[in-house]
């Protein structure tokens, strides 16, 4: 397993049934326990996307290579809000160099 020094995650929340539908406040305060995120922003979704949230994560912790990462954020979401698929949550993880 490699180390991520740093990553982008782009998470898109689709439309559709959900037992719990997400919030931005419900998103933020879901992906703060995951210590290595420095920056969390919401830009404009596309169409028949809920939520699109860019995320920033600076890992010093061996999270291996980036699907487990994308695995691990989209397990928590799948967890949390219960869609009625699965798919209406996707994960995409663009690791970046080392600063």
């Amino acid at each position: 397993m490699g180390v991520i020094e740093r990553a982008t995650l782009r998470i898109l929340l689709f439309d559709g049934r959900w037992e719990r539908k997400p919030t931005r406040k419900s998103i933020e305060r879901t992906l703060r326990v995951f210590k290595q995120i420095v920056e969390l922003e919401f830009p404009t979704p596309e169409e028949d996307v809920l939520f699109e949230i860019e995320v920033v994560v600076d890992a010093d912790l061996d999270w291996g290579d980036h699907e487990n990462v994308s695995d691990r954020i989209t397990e928590r979401l799948l967890r949390r809000f219960e869609p009625e698929y699965e798919s209406m949550i996707e994960v995409e993880v663009e690791v970046n160099d080392a600063c």
